[in-house]
């Protein structure tokens, strides 16, 4: 989201961080579906941004299947994913990663079904038929402890699988569960 607002505010289009979910939301998706390149090639950025644009640089370059997914740590918005999908593009990545959103904190579990319900019923997910999502287990015990968090954990799981059904899309959870209590292991 740095790099973007990086990224926005060079071109005089704002800033990225400043914009509430609808703006940024409409914004990727506008920029998903422009033929146009977004990032200058000469762009001047921070050591930062940079890094992340050189990612996906790296990502692009790599041979196709040699990587697995984009895990976006602290999911908490459909923008999270749709600014993968178009730094991906960005990058030429001829065949992109899959993006898989972590919800990991504890109020991030608790929307995490209405975030889906949102993404899932924007064009470039609609007819989607898998979604891939992680569930972390650290961040939500150290927010609410194991027990409320394990509660947690639970009901995300059912809401995600009800908001997948209702758009008919196969959902893949996969669960960040370490193997100390401090990384939520039990």
């Amino acid at each position: 989201a740095e790099a973007m607002d990086e990224i926005t505010t060079a071109l005089g289009l704002g800033s990225y961080l400043e914009w509430d979910e609808d703006q940024r939301t409409t914004f990727l998706m506008r920029e998903l579906e422009s033929r146009r390149p977004l990032v200058p090639r000469d762009l001047s950025c921070s050591a930062e941004a940079r890094e992340v644009l050189d990612c996906f640089g790296c990502i692009a370059s790599a041979p196709s299947g040699s990587l697995g997914a984009y895990v976006i740590s602290m999911a908490s918005s459909p923008s999270d994913v749709l600014l993968v999908e178009l730094l991906q593009k960005e990058a030429g990545v001829e065949k992109p990663l899959r993006v898989v959103p972590l919800f990991e904190t504890l109020a991030d579990l608790q929307g995490a079904a209405a975030v889906m319900d949102r993404l899932l019923s924007l064009p470039p997910f609609t007819g989607r038929d898998s979604f891939e999502i992680m569930l972390g287990y650290s961040d939500s015990a150290k927010d609410a402890g194991r027990l409320a968090a394990s509660w947690a954990l639970y009901r995300a799981q059912e809401e995600l699988v009800a908001a997948c059904r209702k758009h008919d899309v196969a959902l893949t959870l996969f669960h960040g569960r370490g193997g100390s209590v401090g990384r939520g292991g039990g």
